[in-house]
């Protein structure tokens, strides 16, 4: 492996010092132009290069894999060239608009690579150590300090089968209180490298987090699905209350965040607070129907790929299965996510062994990033970036996907229409994983986007989480919180320096937006059962897409999005709720037959201001 780090490292020099040479003229616009020209294609061989000595690596670590690339792309500091170059050009005295907005792209995309050396080594191992927090078995067992655990995916299988709520506050604050000290640290150095990244770039601390997402759309969203998410808060906090009764949670207030957890964990499982109304047993059982039918890992993959190629894209080139799309080594455990490097179009995927429903529907998620990476070859390396919306795609996809017709189109299940029961039974444990998890994304990017802003200083992180945990989510902390606490979720920290938890809830809620339009174009609106929609084999639902992705980030995000949203080309909560409307109206009638209270009283526990560690000090 070292062997192989230094030979990219090498390779990085000899491709970046392409974009170098003898110094710009500020104000020369032809200049200027070949300078950008030859940045894009330096940063294109660059990722290429990327893509083709990772492919050629026979580590499988996921973290490896990243860490490298990122320490390789450090090492060679030609994009703090690029961006310095970039910088040094004067834009007032541009007149091309086009070439002013691509210098302003081109100046973005150093992101924390423009710390350079040692300190971006520094930064890059904070964030390799808090992703590492989760799978590190050293939390002792309930009951049993003879086992270690890690919390992924050790703990996280215990809370989708456990229903003792001693046992999972137990994990919950065992977890926490054995990292504190550690997440603290690395989370003030990765924090501190955003601030002094964006500096660099001449951008504000909050911009450079923020990047092209947008906090007031955000907020837009959680007002519009306030009165569902309400409504769901209420039924399943009455739920969990006849489960364990009120010396475990009170009617009224807040969910304890280890039940709120439980509750997410469970969603599709035996056992969960669901059951008791609508059992998980009379759902299909999809996983053990695709068994059945002698499905593996690579047909889910590739019946993936033949849905994108229904619509009207290339099919993957035969050659790349099974060398640039490849199935893991290794045995995978818990919930194994696949590397994807798609950076151009010379694409990479590792994908996990796993055979299971939910694999199928990730499958139809991950191929999207591959296909979108493989239609813009046209584009400069600068305009390459999609404003993430290859995820939101990948989302859409999922949605058509997971509809009885597309299910019984593939031979999946025999009927494309489900029975009244089994379809507010799924819709249901939809709901729960989508608008749980929303309003959470939402309170992990607004606590850091005003952090940034300087709105509040960092002792008081913490009792500004659990404020807005509180104000937006309606949960609360199962104890109080002492100032050596620090309360976040193991999934906040996962790419982190790119703000994943804005990426996770704009994908969520466009893919929503782009399914109904998209279910428009192929002629399956309805909004009585949006939910039944499939826009596979339409040529007319895949040409909008491939409008889409084509612009790249050449044009602002507005304008890209306009292309597919033209009548509103913004974050919009409204197509989820037509989405989710039956399962609104049915908790609705459920909360007021049982006189469950809709709202919460707020916390009355204590959140003590954090205490920093000395380096955060100096």
């Amino acid at each position: 492996m070292q062997a192989k780090l230094c030979n990219l490292i090498f390779v990085g020099i000899f491709v970046f010092g392409i974009a170098n040479g003898i110094p710009l003229k500020s104000n020369d616009e032809e200049e200027a132009r070949q300078f950008i020209e030859n940045a894009s294609k330096s940063l294109y061989a660059f990722h290429d290069r990327m893509a083709e000595d990772t492919l050629e690596s026979e580590t499988e670590k996921l973290s490896s894999i990243f860490n490298a690339i990122d320490t390789i792309l450090s090492k060679t500091d030609a994009m703090i060239d690029i961006i310095r170059n970039a910088s040094l050009l004067d834009q007032t005295e541009f007149k091309d608009k086009e070439l002013n907005y691509a210098l302003k792209k081109l100046k973005k995309m150093g992101d924390l690579a423009v710390l350079g050396g040692e300190r971006i080594f520094s930064t890059l191992a904070a964030k390799s150590n808090l992703e590492s927090l989760s799978s590190n078995k050293d939390i002792e067992g309930y009951k049993n300090d003879s086992i270690k655990l890690a919390y992924f995916p050790d703990i996280q299988k215990i809370f989708a089968t456990s229903n003792d709520p001693e046992e999972m506050k137990y994990y919950w604050n065992a977890w926490r209180e054995k990292n504190d000290k550690w997440t603290m640290s690395n989370f003030l150095i990765l924090v501190n490298s955003i601030k002094d990244a964006a500096n660099f770039t001449g951008i504000s601390g909050y911009e450079f987090w923020m990047r092209d997402f947008n906090m007031t759309q955000m907020h837009k969203v959680m007002e519009q699905i306030e009165p569902f998410y309400r409504q769901l808060h209420a039924f399943i906090r009455h739920q969990l209350n006849k489960k364990y009764g009120y010396s475990v949670i009170n009617p009224k207030g807040l969910i304890p965040d280890h039940l709120f957890q439980q509750v997410l964990a469970q969603t599709w499982t035996n056992g969960s607070i669901l059951d008791e109304i609508f059992p998980h047993k009379h759902l299909p059982q999809y996983t053990e129907i695709l068994i059945k039918n002698n499905f593996d890992t690579l047909k889910l993959f590739k019946m993936a790929d033949k849905f994108y190629e229904s619509i009207g894209f290339d099919p993957i080139p035969q050659s790349y299965w099974g060398s640039r799309l490849k199935m893991k080594s290794t045995k995978d455990e818990g919930d194994c996510k696949a590397t994807i490097l798609a950076l151009t179009s010379k694409v990479f995927m590792n994908y996990c062994h796993k055979m299971d429903f939910r694999t199928f529907l990730q499958a139809h998620g991950y191929m999207a990033q591959i296909h979108m990476a493989m239609e813009k070859p046209h584009l400069p390396a600068y305009y390459a970036d999609s404003y993430n919306l290859e995820y939101a795609i990948g989302e859409t996809v999922i949605l058509s996907a997971s509809s009885q017709k597309y299910l019984a189109k593939v031979g999946i299940v025999p009927s494309p229409e489900f029975s009244e029961v089994v379809f507010m039974n799924r819709l249901l444990r939809q709901s729960i994983h989508a608008m749980l998890n929303i309003p959470v994304y939402y309170v992990h990017t607004k606590v850091m986007a005003e952090l940034f802003e300087g709105k509040f200083e960092m002792i008081e992180l913490n009792k500004k989480y659990w404020e807005y945990m509180d104000k937006y989510v309606g949960v609360g902390p199962p104890g109080d919180r002492e100032g050596n606490s620090f309360d976040f979720p193991f999934k906040f920290y996962l790419d982190l320096n790119e703000n994943h938890q804005a990426r996770k809830f704009m994908s969520e809620v466009l893919s929503y937006q782009f399914y109904m339009k998209l279910c428009s174009i192929a002629d399956q609106y309805s909004k009585e059962r949006l939910q039944n929609c499939d826009f596979s084999e339409n040529k007319d639902a895949g040409d909008a897409i491939k409008k889409m992705i084509k612009l790249g980030s050449s044009k602002p995000m507005r304008e890209v999005l306009a292309t597919l949203l033209s009548e509103d080309p913004k974050l919009n909560g409204e197509s989820l709720l037509t989405y989710y409307f039956p399962a609104y109206n049915w908790l609705t009638e459920n909360n007021q037959e049982n006189n469950v209270k809709v709202g919460w009283t707020h916390s009355d526990k204590k959140i003590d201001n954090v205490k920093l560690p000395e380096e955060g000090n100096k």
